[in-house]
């Protein structure tokens, strides 16, 4: 498409200031003619001057170590529901050993991007048929952080292009932040513990009275009752506990030893 068919077509996504055609390159046809082409970062630009709220969305459908194909929606506001889509495109590239080939998924990536626009009217008039159906890879894979220094007078609009992808996010690497960790505040001293009685003169010099008034009887006649239900129903059966009680339960032959000497004490 020459110059001066460009003028002939009436504005569509007209935005002031801004004339896409200003920003074209001449590309050479088949037949030997020359035809102005718009790169994807201007369709891009174009398409984000146009509508700042909008949302380009490329998926990737398929990749693998030998091609890839990625498909493209563009929305008119990015709060749109995903089936509210202004177009959609998709494009294949295989791996080459051309420059860029083994960036295929990118490339393929850029040129779904570039239709997606020209199918919305964001360089319909400067994309030719390999473009928009050839195999030819027409833009190389577009770097956004050096966009800035190709685009001359455009430098601040194109400051504000946003690229949204779904698949494969690069994650920043946050270096680790060392923060001093304040001195642990020493527990209060606790009292010793003393060890479980083992002997019965461990229980003897360990036991209170309340303690061998609740130790149950766990033998015999009494079984089930505690020594102090002993003492006030039956004081004479302590004396057996004491004198006859040849078990492993110390504490119930320690427990009836306090008890009785605690009575004699008090007969006295």
């Amino acid at each position: 498409m020459t110059e001066n068919t460009v003028k002939a077509i009436p504005t569509i996504n007209a935005v002031d200031n801004f004339n896409p055609a200003d920003f074209t390159r001449q590309l050479p046809n088949e037949d030997g003619t020359m035809s102005l082409y718009l790169d994807v970062k201007y369709r891009l630009l174009w398409f984000r001057l146009h509508r700042p709220n909008g949302k380009i969305e490329p998926e990737i459908i398929h990749v693998d170590d030998k091609s890839a194909v990625v498909c493209c929606k563009l929305y008119a506001d990015r709060n749109d529901a995903p089936d509210q889509y202004l177009a959609k495109s998709s494009a294949q590239r295989f791996v080459t050993q051309e420059r860029f080939g083994d960036r295929y998924l990118e490339t393929a990536e850029t040129a779904a991007m570039g239709r997606v626009l020209a199918a919305a009217g964001y360089g319909t008039q400067f994309c030719g048929a390999a473009d928009m159906f050839g195999e030819d890879v027409v833009d190389a894979p577009m770097d956004l952080g050096a966009m800035e220094d190709n685009c001359g007078e455009v430098t601040s609009a194109a400051s504000h292009v946003m690229h949204e992808t779904k698949q494969f996010p690069v994650q920043p690497v946050v270096p680790e932040v060392r923060r001093s960790e304040p001195a642990p505040t020493p527990a209060p001293a606790s009292a010793p513990q003393q060890s479980a009685p083992t002997t019965l003169e461990d229980y003897l010099n360990s036991m209170t009275l309340e303690d061998a008034k609740k130790v149950k009887i766990d033998v015999g006649y009494n079984r089930g009752s505690t020594l102090g239900e002993i003492a006030i129903r039956k004081p004479s059966d302590l004396e057996w506990y004491v004198n006859n009680y040849s078990g492993r339960n110390l504490a119930l032959k320690a427990g009836a030893i306090l008890l009785v000497d605690a009575a004699k004490k008090m007969a006295s």
